[in-house]
C-alpha cells in the first residue's frame, strides 16, 4: 500500500463560470489532496528530496487557481488540481482530490467533486518519458506499486463523485400530530456517482454531454421536498432519489437525509440510501392496466406513405434514418416569420426540415410564440418556435442547407439586417459544441439576449450547456426572464385557424390565440353544432343544411369564437352511422358556411380520418377527435400531413362501451391520475407521428368513461391535468414504481411514468348540459341544465381551461367574461 502526502482544506480563490447568483465572480474553493507515493527514501535519509514537496504542490495549486485558466466547471478544475499535484515529482503514482465550492449553492454547505487519478490517467504514461515507458525493463516492485496505486482508488478508480453537502430545506415531515403542523429543517446530502470516461482523462475536458448539473439536481430536489409532506424520512429519501434519477437523468445516487430535531439528545437521526436507474423501472401494474385498454400502442398509428411535398412523419422517417450510420448529431434550430402567412411559413419550414434537409430528420418541436421584434422594432410581430433535428451534416454544411431552404421560401438576403422576413432559421446548439468562425458561431452568438429563441428552446431542452457562458439553456432563460429587466414580450399562442377560406380575407389566414393561463385574458368559446338526429341535447334540430347554417350564424352572433360541427353522436350508447353518412352530414354545412364568407375557425368533431380529411378540404381548420387518434390508425398521420390543430380527448372504449370503463382502480381510484397517464400516451403518439407540439390541445373528456362524481373530481382538480407533478387524491394510496421500495404515504408526489409531460398544453373542457349536471340538479331535460353548466364553466376557467365547448353560447360567454375578470 502506498504512502500519502496530504494537503487538507487548502483554500483558494478562483473564477469557475457563474456563482450562485449567476455572476462571474471570484469564488472560494476548498481543496483536499492526497498524493500516493513512497516516503521510504525520505524516512531513511531524512531528506525532503526523497518525497513529495507538499509546499511545492500547494504553490502549484494556488498558481492554477489564480491564473486566467478559463475553466468553467468544478469538475474540470478538480482534474487540473490533480494534474498539478502529481506533476510536482516523478515519484507520485496517484492522487485523490476533493474540491468543494461553499458558494456554489445558496442553501447548501457546498458542492464538491471527488476524484481519484493515477499518473497514467492524467499523462498517458507512468513516467515522464513515454519512450522510456515502452522500452524499460520494469522491476517487479515498480509494477506491483503501480498496480497497488490503481487498486487504492477503490470505487473511485471507475467513477467520480459529485457531492451536494447539507442542502438545508424546510418541509412537513413526521408521524406525530405536532409534526403535521410545523415545518422542520432537513439536511440533505447527495452524492452523484458518474462513470469515468472510457477515453481516459488526458487533457482538460471542460464540457460534458450529461443532461444535468449540480444546480439542476439541487433545484429539482428543492422543489420536490418543499412541496411534499411525507410521514417518514425513509419515504422522502426514496422520493429524492427518484426525482434526481428520473427528472435529472442521474445514473446513480446516494441520498442522506438528516432530521436534526428528531432525537433530543442526538445531533440528528438520518437515513442513507443508494439507488440507480434500475431501481425505478416502469410500474408493471400501470403498464398492464393500460395495455388492457389498448391505449399505449404507438405502433398502431403508423402514418401512411405521403405524396411528394407532404411531410414525411413518424415511424417512416425514423426507419429510413436509422438505416444509415449512427454518427448523428442533435441540432436545435430556431424558426421565425413575420411576413405573409406566418404560421403557414413555419409549417412549410418544418416540411422542408423533415423532407428536404439531407441526412436529417425532425424529432421534436416547441410550442408557438408571438413575439415583439428586436433590434429593428418598426416591423410586424413575429411567430417563433424551435425544433430539434437529428442530422449527419457537419455544422457549416447544415448552415448552408438552412440558407438554401430560406432562399427557397423567398427570403431576400440583400434586405436590411434584422428586418422583416418570411422565414429565419438559426442554429442555436449543435450537440454541446462550441465553435466560432466567420460564418457560424455555436452556440448562437446572441442567444443569451433573445427570449424569443430561449423560450421555445427550453420547451424542448433546458439542460443544454452553453460552455462559453457557463450556463444551461434553462439558466439563461431564467436569468433573462427574472433578472435582466427585459420586457415580457413573448406570448405563447395556439393556432385555431391555419389558412384563408375566402378571397376577401387578409393575406394572413391563420388565427392564433393565447390559451396559456398566465397570459390569457379572454376564454375562447366553442359553439356546438350537432348535425345529428340523436345527440343527447339537441339531436334532430339541425339536421338540414339550411337549419344547421342558421344555427351556426346564431352561435356566432352570440359570441362563439369557434364552431364545432359533428355528424356522429358520441352520447353514451350511441351507434356509429358510418363514414359516408357522417360526411354527408357535416361537409355540406362547412362548405355553405365558407360560401357565405364566414371566416370563423371551424372544428370537425369526428374520430374517422376520412371524415376529417373531407371536412378539412371543405374548409374546416381543427380536428376534434374524442378518441385522441386511437380509433382510426390513419388519423394522426392525416393531422400531421395537414398541419392542423388537433384536440386530443381522453376516452376509453367507444360511445357504446365507455360507461362500463370508468374503473380507475389501477390508478388507486384516482381519475385525474388515470386521465393524465392515458392522455399522455395519446400525446406521445401524436408527437411521434409528427404533429407539432403547438398544434395539440387537450380535453380531459368530461362524461367519457367517467361517472358523475368522477366528472366533478376532474373539474375540481383540472389544474392538475397539466401539472408537472401531482399528489394522490384524498384517501388514495401511493404505489410508485420504486423497484423493491414501497411507500404508504399519501403526502408525497406520485411517480407516474408519463409517456410525455403535459405541462403547458392548452386545455379545452366540454361539460355543457351533460348527465352529471342533471344528476346534481335533478334536471332530466338537457336543455334545462344551463345554470348547472354555468357552474362547470366557471370551475373550468378557474382550473386553467382556455376553451369551453358549450351549447348555450350567449349565456356561457357572459359567464366566461365574469369568470375571466375573477380568475385571469
Amino acid at each position: 500500500m502506498a504512502d500519502k502526502i496530504i494537503l487538507r482544506d487548502l483554500q483558494v480563490r478562483t473564477i469557475l463560470g457563474n456563482d450562485s447568483w449567476e455572476r462571474k465572480k471570484l469564488q472560494p474553493v476548498v481543496i483536499t489532496a492526497e498524493i500516493h507515493t513512497s516516503i521510504a527514501m525520505a524516512g531513511k535519509e531524512d531528506k525532503l528530496t526523497g518525497s513529495v514537496h507538499y509546499g511545492m504542490a500547494c504553490k502549484r495549486v494556488m498558481k492554477l487557481a489564480e491564473s486566467n485558466h478559463g475553466i468553467l466547471s468544478l469538475e474540470a478544475f478538480t482534474e487540473e488540481v490533480a494534474r498539478a499535484c502529481i506533476d510536482v515529482t516523478g515519484s507520485g503514482l496517484a492522487v485523490y482530490v476533493y474540491a468543494r465550492n461553499p458558494r456554489a449553492l445558496l442553501h447548501a454547505e457546498y458542492a464538491g467533486v471527488e476524484i481519484y487519478r493515477t499518473r497514467k490517467d492524467l499523462f498517458g504514461s507512468w513516467t515522464n518519458d513515454s519512450t522510456e515507458e515502452e522500452n524499460m525493463q520494469e522491476a517487479g516492485s515498480a509494477i506491483a506499486a503501480r498496480a497497488a496505486a490503481v487498486d487504492a482508488g477503490g470505487v473511485l478508480k471507475s467513477e467520480d463523485n459529485l457531492v451536494i453537502k447539507h442542502l438545508s430545506l424546510s418541509t412537513i415531515i413526521g408521524i406525530n400530530l405536532w409534526e403535521r403542523h410545523y415545518k422542520q429543517v432537513l439536511n440533505i446530502s447527495l452524492t452523484i456517482h458518474t462513470a469515468r470516461s472510457t477515453e481516459g482523462t488526458v487533457g482538460v475536458h471542460d464540457k460534458t454531454s450529461r443532461p444535468w448539473t449540480y444546480r439542476k439536481v439541487a433545484d429539482e430536489v428543492t422543489e420536490m421536498v418543499e412541496k411534499t409532506s411525507y410521514r417518514t424520512v425513509e419515504a422522502l429519501a426514496i422520493a429524492i432519489a427518484r426525482t434526481a434519477i428520473k427528472q435529472c437523468k442521474v445514473p446513480k445516487l446516494t441520498v442522506r437525509v438528516e432530521k436534526p430535531s428528531a432525537v433530543v439528545f442526538a445531533a440528528c437521526s438520518a437515513v442513507e440510501i443508494t439507488r440507480s436507474i434500475d431501481d425505478f423501472s416502469t410500474s408493471s401494474a400501470l403498464t398492464s392496466g393500460v395495455a388492457s385498454l389498448n391505449l399505449s400502442a404507438v405502433a398502431s398509428v403508423a402514418p401512411t406513405p405521403q405524396h411528394s411535398g407532404s411531410p414525411v412523419t413518424g415511424a417512416s422517417v425514423v426507419a429510413a434514418f436509422n438505416d444509415a450510420d449512427a454518427d448523428t448529431h442533435s441540432a436545435y434550430i430556431a424558426l421565425g416569420s413575420n411576413i405573409g402567412d406566418r404560421l403557414a411559413n413555419l409549417h412549410q419550414a418544418l416540411v422542408y426540415l423533415n423532407t428536404d434537409l439531407p441526412q436529417s430528420r425532425l424529432v421534436d418541436t416547441s410550442f408557438l410564440y408571438e413575439t415583439a421584434p428586436m433590434y429593428m422594432t418598426d416591423q410586424p410581430l413575429f411567430l417563433n418556435a424551435a425544433c430539434k433535428v437529428q442530422t449527419k451534416l457537419e455544422p457549416l454544411m447544415l448552415l448552408e442547407e438552412l440558407k438554401r431552404i430560406e432562399a427557397k421560401m423567398g427570403r431576400d438576403f440583400t434586405a436590411i439586417r434584422n428586418g422583416p422576413r418570411p422565414i429565419d432559421l438559426d442554429i442555436l446548439f449543435y450537440d454541446e459544441l462550441s465553435m466560432e468562425t466567420e460564418k457560424l458561431t455555436i452556440p448562437h452568438a446572441l442567444l443569451h439576449e433573445r427570449r424569443f429563441q430561449l423560450g421555445p428552446l427550453c420547451d424542448i431542452n433546458t439542460d443544454l450547456m452553453h460552455h462559453r457562458l457557463g450556463r444551461t439553456s434553462g439558466a439563461l432563460n431564467r436569468h433573462l426572464t427574472t433578472h435582466s429587466g427585459a420586457p415580457n414580450d413573448i406570448v405563447k399562442v395556439t393556432p385555431l385557424k391555419t389558412r384563408n377560406h375566402t378571397q376577401s380575407s387578409d393575406v394572413e389566414g391563420s388565427v392564433v390565440k393565447t390559451l396559456s393561463p398566465d397570459t390569457q385574458k379572454k376564454t375562447v368559446a366553442m359553439g356546438i353544432l350537432n348535425c345529428t338526429p340523436d345527440s343527447f341535447s339537441d339531436g334532430g334540430q339541425h339536421d338540414s343544411v339550411v337549419r344547421a347554417v342558421e344555427h351556426a350564424q346564431e352561435l356566432l352572433s352570440s359570441g362563439a369564437d369557434i364552431i364545432d360541427i359533428g355528424g356522429q353522436s358520441t352520447r353514451p350508447g350511441a351507434t356509429q352511422v358510418g363514414v359516408e353518412a357522417e360526411i354527408e352530414r357535416v361537409v355540406p354545412v362547412i362548405k355553405r358556411i365558407r360560401e357565405l364568407g364566414i371566416e370563423v375557425p371551424i372544428s370537425v368533431d369526428t374520430f374517422h380520418a376520412d371524415v376529417a380529411a373531407a371536412a378539412l378540404d371543405a374548409g374546416a381548420d381543427i380536428v376534434n377527435d374524442v378518441t385522441g387518434g386511437h380509433f382510426d390508425s390513419q388519423m394522426l398521420a392525416l393531422v400531421a400531413q395537414r398541419q392542423c390543430p388537433f384536440i386530443i380527448m381522453h376516452m376509453r372504449g367507444n360511445p357504446s362501451t365507455m360507461t362500463t370503463m370508468n374503473d380507475y382502480s389501477e390508478y388507486d381510484g384516482d381519475v385525474i391520475r388515470g386521465t393524465r397517464f392515458e392522455l399522455a400516451q395519446r400525446v406521445r403518439a401524436a408527437l411521434d407521428a409528427g404533429i407539432p407540439r403547438w398544434n395539440i390541445i387537450l380535453d380531459p373528456g368530461i362524461g367519457f368513461a367517467k361517472e358523475g362524481v368522477q366528472n366533478f373530481e376532474v373539474l375540481r382538480r383540472l389544474s392538475e391535468l397539466t401539472a408537472r407533478h401531482i399528489r394522490a387524491a384524498s384517501g388514495a394510496a401511493i404505489h410508485p414504481s420504486t423497484g423493491g421500495d414501497n411507500q404508504d404515504s399519501e403526502e408525497g408526489l406520485i411517480d407516474e411514468n408519463l409517456a410525455t409531460e403535459l405541462v403547458d398544453y392548452p386545455v379545452l373542457v366540454g361539460s355543457s348540459r351533460k348527465r352529471f349536471i342533471g344528476h346534481a340538479t335533478g334536471r332530466t331535460d338537457a336543455k334545462d341544465r344551463v345554470w348547472g353548466t354555468a357552474a362547470t364553466v366557471t370551475a373550468a376557467i378557474q382550473g386553467g381551461a382556455g376553451i369551453v365547448r358549450v351549447h348555450d353560447v350567449a349565456e356561457m360567454v357572459d359567464v366566461a367574461r365574469v369568470s375571466d375578470h375573477i380568475y385571469r
